[in-house]
């Protein structure tokens, strides 16, 4: 079969992304982890992407007929009834692109990319961490993830021992350096920073997908969701499950990344928080530099 290079397909959390580009997709395109989740075809549950390697037509994004609903950073989006539009400007060096437009559909099923002054030659070494050209797909999956009884959650996911296990927290609380102790007793790390979490079947999965953060761990694999570990920096090794549920939400909450939504998605996003919530395990972690913690969570997750 004739390989079209104009077309490739990648799977996370699974929803396949078809990518269909006006230039031929090379093997130096796509930064080398997609590699991982690359799949032949699309799946039942799939979008698209379209690369236009173009300026946008300017009718399409005229001030006036979208409200801005976020702008921060590199970000600028604005949504009506059907639309959403994404204005992204790069602020980070060595970026491959300095301006992109992606418009999207209500349901992010089909996403047009418009990316200016790129060549052939440019596209094909460009090694783009996603698959929009932005600086992440996070954004994308944040919407799609809502629609699909899924959320994306800052922590570290692994499988250990068969189950399912975040290591939860804001940036700073410890997730690289518990990670790093159960990495080296051999544990499986999805991915750094950024999970995904899916209702499977009534139940809970983690999967890993390639929006890492700083450590380029990344694994297409999935695990049912048997807990999410928070930490907390001390002078003792010790595990214990929380109970409360006012200490489970406020803990919970700042860790969840906050997806841009109109009311129903909203409305979807808040029920899957709670089933997660009433669903879950949850613990909370001390430990030191010891290494100890690491061979704890791999006898307490058996």
């Amino acid at each position: 079969m004739e390989q079209n290079y104009w077309i490739k397909c990648f799977k996370a959390a699974d929803i396949t992304i078809q990518v269909q580009s006006d230039y031929p997709i090379r093997k130096n395109t796509f930064h080398s982890k997609f590699k991982r989740f690359e799949v032949l075809k699309k799946g039942e549950d799939s979008i698209t992407i379209f690369h236009h390697l173009s300026p946008v037509n300017e009718d399409r994004v005229k001030p006036g007929r979208e409200k801005e609903v976020y702008k921060k950073d590199q970000w600028q989006i604005f949504k009506n009834k059907n639309t959403w539009i994404y204005h992204y400007n790069s602020i980070f060096p060595g970026d491959p692109v300095d301006k992109v437009v992606g418009i999207m559909n209500r349901d992010y099923s089909e996403i047009h990319i418009y990316a200016e002054n790129i060549s052939r030659k440019v596209y094909a070494q460009a090694r783009f961490p996603a698959l929009t050209l932005f600086n992440t797909d996070q954004m994308i999956f944040a919407k799609l993830l809502s629609d699909r009884q899924g959320l994306v959650i800052h922590s570290n996911g692994f499988n250990i021992n068969g189950n399912g296990i975040l290591i939860a927290g804001v940036s700073g609380s410890g997730k690289s350096t518990l990670s790093g102790m159960l990495k080296k007793i051999g544990h499986e790390i999805l991915c750094d920073d950024r999970m995904f979490v899916r209702s499977v079947d009534g139940g809970f999965h983690i999967f890993g997908n390639w929006c890492y953060g700083s450590h380029p761990d990344v694994s297409p694999s999935n695990a049912p969701l048997s807990g999410i570990v928070f930490l907390k920096k001390g002078g003792q090794n010790r595990i214990q499950e929380i109970t409360d549920q006012k200490a489970i939400v406020s803990k919970l909450m700042p860790v969840i990344v906050k997806p841009m939504l109109d009311v129903d998605g909203w409305r979807k996003y808040l029920s899957t928080f709670e089933r997660l919530r009433k669903s879950t395990r949850f613990y909370e972690i001390e430990f030191d530099l010891s290494g100890k913690a690491g061979d704890i969570i791999s006898d307490y997750f058996k």
